[in-house]
């Protein structure tokens, strides 16, 4: 009977400030829940553009690289080859019988 008493004090408690309540729980969720998606949506652009700076970093400096081999190696290749001609004309050769 005690559980029976608790069970409708409850439903009558909810029948009165039920509406309340639920205006309440909805307007937390409101205030907690939209600040969060605009800060994740906000966290989200700013790696996108991170990763798009540092991507295009990476590249540039990739790029700069491979010239600065390329056009080295297109002014130093006749010393180059001569270097190699004359190294492997010149180190011990080790004959097996």
């Amino acid at each position: 009977m005690k559980t029976f008493l608790l069970i409708l004090l409850m439903v009558a408690l909810l029948a009165v400030f039920g509406p309340t309540l639920v205006g309440f729980i909805i307007s937390l969720l409101a205030v907690v829940v939209v600040p969060v998606f605009v800060v994740a949506l906000l966290a989200g652009v700013a790696f996108a553009v991170g990763i798009a700076l540092f991507g295009s970093t990476v590249l540039a400096v990739a790029i700069a690289s491979a010239v600065l081999v390329l056009v080295g190696f297109s002014l130093f290749w006749p010393i180059l080859l001569i270097a190699l001609v004359v190294w492997i004309f010149s180190r011990n050769r080790t004959q097996t019988a």
